[in-house]
């Protein structure tokens, strides 16, 4: 069962990191140096429509430990999606802000905020809000609880690419 596990975080870390690799290499083929490329197959892109986002996401040691978390949960890969235009976003997981209840997406600089207020107990607390940050510039991912205790707890990191769906 172990050999398994290990087998598939070796195979995600493999896509996540061609994926990176690929994200990269089209995106130093773009001259521009602003941070709002107009280039859509790189991470800043443009603000508009859809962005579809492959992440490599794990629990944050440090809010995994604040929540009392005992379960080791290995790192996953998922889809995430931006939505420009509805002002919106989501990505999957068990501990997510998912695609039927997105949250509400704010554009700060280099980063994409999305947010939805909640009201659930889990881990022995009640919850008051999720929210999620993508940093467009390092690719940076951050998942952030809101205790009704007034704590923010950091409970999922990782990295996000933008996906980049072939011409056909």
């Amino acid at each position: 069962m172990m050999k398994n596990i290990a087998i598939g975080i070796a195979i995600g870390i493999l896509v996540m990191g061609g994926v990176w690799g690929l994200v990269h290499v089209m995106g130093d083929t773009a001259s521009n140096s602003s941070t709002e490329l107009s280039s859509d197959n790189n991470m800043p892109g443009s603000s508009k429509g859809k962005m579809d986002l492959i992440c490599e996401l794990q629990l944050d040691l440090d809010g995994q430990l604040m929540l009392g978390i005992k379960e080791n949960e290995p790192s996953r890969i998922t889809m995430a999606e931006i939505d420009f235009e509805k002002k919106s976003g989501w990505y999957q997981g068990k501990i997510s802000i998912s695609e039927s209840r997105a949250g509400t997406l704010t554009l700060m600089g280099t980063r994409l905020k999305v947010y939805r207020p909640a009201m659930f107990q889990r881990f022995g607390v009640m919850i008051t809000g999720e929210e999620f940050v993508i940093d467009r510039k390092t690719g940076s991912f951050v998942q952030s609880l809101s205790l009704n205790d007034g704590r923010t707890v950091k409970l999922i990191k990782g990295t996000c690419a933008k996906v980049i769906k072939p011409p056909f």
